[in-house]
């Protein structure tokens, strides 16, 4: 969310956030294939995003959604 609102100029923060949103799938992944899921949609959030520059309510949305999306998918794995 920093990254697409306050450094979102920032080629840097881009880059790392797309390391750090790359890696999370591959390691969801050995957990389950559902989690990798949403982590996958939150890696085209991030590479789609930032070029578009949206407000801060349309990013706090896709947040929230992606969240969701995780959210629903780790508890049934893993209990709750």
């Amino acid at each position: 969310m920093k990254t697409m609102i306050r450094e979102g100029n920032s080629r840097a923060y881009r880059r790392g956030s797309a390391a750090c949103h790359a890696v999370a799938p591959a390691v969801a992944a050995r957990l389950s294939p559902w989690p990798a899921i949403p982590f996958a949609a939150c890696l085209a959030r991030v590479v789609a995003l930032p070029g578009y520059a949206p407000k801060p309510p349309v990013v706090g949305a896709i947040e929230i959604a992606c969240s969701a999306a995780l959210l629903a998918t780790v508890v049934p794995l893993f209990g709750g």
